[in-house]
């Protein structure tokens, strides 16, 4: 069996039920990656459990076009599954990912393999404005804001699934192997040298968003649980905070009451004095759980078995570029 020759680029497009529009973005992407200066390409549609034509579509595609593939799931699993699968099975030099419902311009795409030729290891889209709700827009606002802090990474505003990355930058990515993943967020993690390409967003070519309110939540807590353990410390941080003020509370109620006589008149009683008591107690258990949290963190972090660094360029002494 003759072996299959590598492209220079791999396009992956993620897709579920894009039967309505998807016959003139494929074409769209065709005339473009033709016309650039890209000299080989594969299209490698990852069909996320679609229960319209959708595969037979690409089907029909794939046995006149060699370059376009097709992965097709059981069911859906989501996009990132989807995207995950895409970047584990390209070929090319570099791999570039695009939302097959038109609403990245396909038109950039000679922007992001120019940007990538100019030694941009990650190219990624930057989308400008959005047409989403105000909720929408003020949860990605806060989003942003609370990941950045507490990962101490910084996740940019705007940046996309719409991007491009170098083969090196693949092969870091696919070395990472937990399930609950936001596929930006673990590139972003890696590193390497990247470049932004702004962008304005197309409207829909059909259907509706595949990510309602709730699956953007559940997105969004597998971000902070995937990328940082600081959550699990925060009950913690407010033990310690909740037993030093019972603590001195708790002190200078004894010293005004018992050994001063009340000379501030405060008139503590007995009732105050036990809600006192509680308060103590509570910071130590939250406290405790502080601890037990550090513990787990750590387990956490070693089930992931993310590599302890990324290398992007090693010479050996005494060896000529």
């Amino acid at each position: 069996m003759p072996k299959e020759q590598k492209s220079e680029l791999s396009l992956v497009v993620p897709i579920y039920n894009e039967y309505q529009g998807l016959e003139k973005f494929h074409h769209s992407i065709v005339d473009v990656l033709k016309e650039s200066a890209v000299k080989s390409y594969e299209i490698i549609y990852i069909d996320d459990g679609s229960t319209d034509n959708t595969v037979d579509l690409i089907r029909r595609w794939n046995k006149s076009d060699p370059s376009v593939k097709l992965i097709s799931f059981s069911r859906n699993f989501g996009k990132e599954s989807a995207l995950s699968a895409g970047i584990g099975a390209a070929q090319g030099e570099a791999v570039m990912m695009i939302d097959g419902d038109g609403q990245h311009p396909v038109e950039l795409i000679p922007s992001f393999i120019s940007a990538w030729k100019g030694g941009a290891q990650v190219v990624i889209g930057l989308r400008l404005g959005s047409s989403s709700s105000w909720s929408k827009r003020l949860g990605s606002k806060l989003f942003h804001r609370v990941f950045n802090l507490l990962t101490g990474q910084e996740l940019v505003r705007g940046a996309t699934d719409y991007r491009l990355i170098d083969k090196s930058v693949q092969q870091a990515f696919l070395s990472l192997k937990e399930s609950d993943r936001i596929t930006r967020g673990l590139i972003d993690w890696l590193g390497f040298r990247r470049t932004y390409i702004r962008f304005k967003a197309n409207s829909r070519e059909s259907g509706s968003p595949g990510y309602s309110t709730q699956k953007l939540m559940s997105l969004a807590a597998n971000s902070f649980a995937s990328l940082t353990p600081k959550p699990l410390y925060m009950f913690g941080y407010l033990g310690v905070f909740i037993t030093i003020a019972a603590f001195c509370l708790g002190l200078s109620v004894i010293i005004e009451q018992l050994i001063l006589s009340d000379p501030l008149h405060w008139k503590i009683t007995g009732t105050a004095m036990l809600g006192i008591l509680l308060m103590f107690l509570i910071g130590i258990v939250l406290m405790s759980q502080g601890i037990l949290s550090l513990y787990i963190s750590h387990i956490h972090s070693q089930s992931k078995q993310r590599p302890l660094y990324i290398i992007d360029y090693e010479k050996s002494a005494g060896i000529e570029d």
